[in-house]
């Protein structure tokens, strides 16, 4: 299975699992997986900002546990387009109320990339 196949049926698996996040994805063309990945993150974030804690929760433990058996694109899909985009415009509420939930191994990949964690962006 090449790459595009691979993310393929990894996003038609958020979709299939998670339907209110395939109307998200769903605005964006078929060839927009990046930024399908990113809808799947800003859903999290508006979760948690909307107070969906067990919603938010039940994303993020999905993409923890992804990451066990995620061949390299799909790693790469959670890590850059994923977690890089977590609490993108949160509020600081969010950010505190959201960053204890974040599972530590997408905890560690967001530090690694933004040096810090959610509690001190904004």
């Amino acid at each position: 299975m090449n790459d595009s196949d691979v993310i393929e049926v990894f996003l038609d698996e958020i979709c299939a699992l998670f339907p209110e996040v395939k109307v998200r994805m769903d605005l964006h063309e078929d060839d927009m997986t990046t930024f399908k990945m990113e809808a799947f993150a800003n859903a999290t974030t508006l979760a948690i900002s909307s107070g969906q804690i067990e919603l938010a929760k039940t994303y993020m433990d999905y993409m923890d546990r992804k990451l066990i058996n995620a061949n390299p694109k799909e790693f790469e899909f959670i890590d850059v387009y994923y977690v890089e985009h977590l609490f993108w415009n949160a509020t600081d509420v969010a950010r505190h109320v959201g960053w204890p939930l974040v599972p530590s191994k997408l905890k560690e990949l967001y530090v690694k990339f933004h040096g810090k964690s959610a509690l001190s962006q904004g």
